[in-house]
């Protein structure tokens, strides 16, 4: 892979994102090329279909490997999911030079994503998680579940049964 391909790849997942995260990413992508850390965002908006593949992997027969996500597609668990404002989170990888002036992903390269998460924490509005080395989410919110709640698609609705105190144990 080029640099020109890795910029164009990045920028195209960068468009996905809701626009105040996007102004963050941008500004933390370009802090991160300037320091000649080269990243590519790999992943930014998915459907909720394809959340729901991710979190089959390794689970459900049929779908082998490792399991590589505790969030459900449905309802909408993961902040990748765009739910009518663009994606709220990023995946990333560090690209390391090969010898003949191409480069590929550096997955195993620590050092790298220590350094991304470092210039991530300084851009702000970005938010590390510490189980998912190659993943950053929009700080503003704190979760899935607000999101969620936000649109009302699944309130806890909270009623109170009466239960007699004449028979209490009537009611169970």
């Amino acid at each position: 892979m080029t640099l020109k391909q890795a910029l164009e790849r990045s920028e195209g997942h960068i468009k996905r994102l809701e626009k105040n995260f996007a102004k963050s990413v941008t500004k933390w992508f370009h802090d991160c090329w300037a320091k000649k850390l080269y990243v590519l965002i790999y992943c930014s908006a998915r459907s909720q279909e394809e959340q729901e593949e991710l979190y089959k992997k390794g689970r459900v027969p049929g779908h082998p490997g490792p399991k590589v996500t505790n969030a459900r597609g449905y309802p909408p668990q993961s902040l990748h999911i765009d739910q009518g404002e663009g994606a709220r989170a990023i995946d990333f990888v560090p690209l390391v030079a090969t010898s003949n002036g191409s480069y590929i992903a550096g997955w195993d390269s620590e050092q790298d994503y220590a350094i991304a998460h470092k210039i991530a924490q300084a851009t702000g509005g970005l938010r590390r998680l510490d189980w998912e080395e190659p993943h950053l989410e929009d700080a503003s919110v704190k979760g899935w579940r607000e999101l969620v709640l936000h649109k009302g698609e699944t309130e806890v609705k909270k009623e109170k049964k009466v239960v007699s105190k004449k028979n209490p144990w009537a009611s169970r």
